[in-house]
């Protein structure tokens, strides 16, 4: 038999490495929430905006 604290420390350990598995696991089946990919205001001109592909890459890709 092991002692009091070997026992919670090993109950927490499993916890912890189990934490989230269910929600992990519908958000794989499910997919995960839709969110808006710019905002209301977003600037399209900011450094991080996605571009336009040019006709030229849109070739390229297929």
């Amino acid at each position: 038999m092991v002692s009091a604290t070997q026992q919670t420390q090993r109950i927490r350990r499993r916890k912890a490495r189990t934490a989230g598995t269910r929600r992990k696991r519908s958000e794989r089946a499910h997919g995960t929430p839709k969110f808006p990919i710019h905002p209301a205001g977003y600037d399209q001109n900011a450094p991080d905006a996605l571009r336009a592909a040019t006709p030229a890459e849109a070739q390229a890709k297929k």
